[in-house]
């Protein structure tokens, strides 16, 4: 079985009611939402959250109504899906595709080739290319003070490192079986969908919602 859980808490720390911010005439919630219903490949959609459903329902769903303890700023995501598992009695070789409200822009192909790849991988995610040199990296250890750091000539040039990826939030498959055992996104044989452009907005801070505004806007205008 196929499953999209979508998590919107109410609470948020960065932009209150995040999950609830309009983005090209829809709250983030809602595009979620009908992407997972509109995509018709799931086989269950699960809204976990503590908001009203009135604020978010829409036919074709299930909401998993969250108690107070899974609602607070210190809720792993690890925590919330073991309460859907639980709660809805998924089994072992079941799908999951994680759907948050905070990356606004999917397209199809991508769902259909994370999914394709769970055939393959225990889990999958989506990624974006690291646009820094990681070779570059420095710590702090003072107000106005860096670790020393020995930088050969040739590991300033980005273009001649190794490529490195990053979790762009977009989309994270992952077989129910696997997670349960490692307790992670990233467990087991572990796949991956490059992505690009607007699809690697993740809406943290009020700069982030702006922009991913500004897109949606444009979407409409088309």
């Amino acid at each position: 079985m196929k499953v999209a859980v979508i998590p919107a808490r109410s609470g948020s720390v960065e932009l209150a009611h995040k999950n609830l911010s309009v983005v090209g005439g829809k709250s983030l919630l809602n595009r979620a939402i009908d992407f997972a219903v509109e995509a018709e490949m799931f086989d269950k959609i699960i809204v976990t959250t503590d908001y009203c459903e009135h604020l978010f329902y829409r036919e074709g769903i299930e909401v998993r109504n969250r108690s107070e303890n899974l609602a607070t700023s210190t809720t792993t995501m690890v925590e919330v899906l073991e309460d859907v598992i639980e709660t809805f009695g998924l089994d072992a070789e079941d799908k999951i595709i994680l759907l948050q409200p905070t990356s606004p822009f999917r397209e199809l192909k991508d769902l259909v080739e994370v999914l394709g790849l769970m055939e393959v991988y225990d889990s999958v995610i989506t990624v974006k290319e690291l646009e820094y040199n990681p070779a570059l990296f420095v710590t702090p250890i003072s107000d106005t003070g860096l670790e020393s750091k020995q930088v050969e000539a040739c590991q300033t040039n980005r273009q001649e490192q190794p490529k490195h990826y990053y979790p762009n939030g977009n989309l994270f498959g992952i077989t129910v079986g696997t997670f349960c055992q490692t307790q992670s996104f990233y467990g087991g044989n572990l796949g991956y969908v490059l992505q690009k452009g607007k699809c690697n907005i993740d809406i943290n801070h009020k700069d982030d919602l702006l922009f991913a505004q500004f897109l949606g806007q444009q979407d409409e205008e088309k």
